[in-house]
């Protein structure tokens, strides 16, 4: 049976993200079930199951554990801050010739290769985000998820209170493995509030502002990220797309499809929220003034 799982402990906060989540998700794929596991109280019927968990201590380490008990034979993860634009019956297919499926990471993060340095591991090899994945189970399948959390948790035990995330851990774990992966286009998980590459319509977005979500700023980004179906590059709420110009000689430039507003709660948000205040409590000349002043 084909089936979508979540997972939340530790943040009561992702609930409201979560139904958001699975609502999106039920409206384009109404007939697939949904499964949570949760150490807080979940009433819907957007979910045929909800499973109760005592968490760890760590949330990472919970959804590396978790995932593993998924009740389906093919697994669709996803994290609490996604929204589902269009049906993605495609992702179950991959899985008739794949073990696994995700996307890149937009880069290895320098913070967290500091901290988990892997120089058996290649460069070239790159970390997968799991904050959308695609699983087939069998045993294989289960090893790979079991390293990845014995080797996070080894991690935090010999260096506990650092920050870091699962995801270094994923890397070496399919790295050794004879898994076979396929790798998502980003078009499957857009981390629209970063950088990356389109080339289609988004299917998956990805993100959020401590722990909240926003429609009308979803509905914004979905409607920028797809006024173009053209390949196309997304940067800081900005769309590019490549337009050759001139009569003589073709030149090519980037032009500009569209942006959208940064998600309210988000560090430029406040700030433009209080330069709007101060526009309008002093006018732009008084604003300026203090500007320089504070120079």
């Amino acid at each position: 049976m084909d089936g979508a799982i979540y997972v939340i402990t530790q943040d009561a906060r992702y609930l409201d993200m979560l139904l958001i989540s699975a609502a999106s998700l039920r409206s384009n794929m109404p007939d697939l079930p949904i499964t949570v596991f949760s150490q807080f109280p979940v009433q819907s019927p957007l979910f045929r199951d909800v499973i109760p968990v005592k968490p760890t201590q760590d949330g990472f380490y919970d959804k590396t554990t978790l995932i593993r008990q998924s009740p389906y034979e093919r697994t669709l993860f996803l994290d609490a801050d996604t929204y589902v634009v269009e049906p993605v019956p495609e992702l179950f297919a991959l899985l008739d010739r794949f073990d696994c499926a995700a996307t890149h990471e937009e880069y290895l993060n320098t913070d967290w290769v500091a901290s988990y340095p892997r120089s058996d591991i290649p460069a070239s090899f790159p970390e997968f985000n799991t904050g959308v994945m695609m699983l087939q189970r069998s045993e294989k399948m289960d090893r790979v998820l079991q390293q990845w959390g014995d080797l996070y948790q080894s991690h935090l035990a010999t260096k506990p209170g650092q920050p870091v995330n699962d995801q270094p851990f994923f890397r070496p774990a399919v790295y050794y493995s004879d898994l076979r992966i396929a790798t998502l286009t980003r078009e499957y998980n857009c981390k629209y509030r970063g950088q990356g590459y389109l080339n289609g319509p988004v299917k998956i977005l990805h993100g959020h502002i401590n722990g909240q979500f926003n429609t009308n700023h979803i509905a914004q980004a979905v409607q920028v990220l797809n006024s173009s179906r053209k390949p196309r590059v997304y940067i800081a709420g900005k769309v590019f797309e490549q337009k050759i110009s001139g009569r003589l000689v073709s030149r090519r430039k980037a032009h500009k499809v569209g942006s959208f507003p940064e998600l309210p709660g988000s560090i430029l948000w406040m700030r433009a929220r209080r330069l709007r205040q101060v526009m309008r409590q002093f006018g732009l000349r008084g604003t300026l003034a203090k500007v320089f002043r504070s120079k």
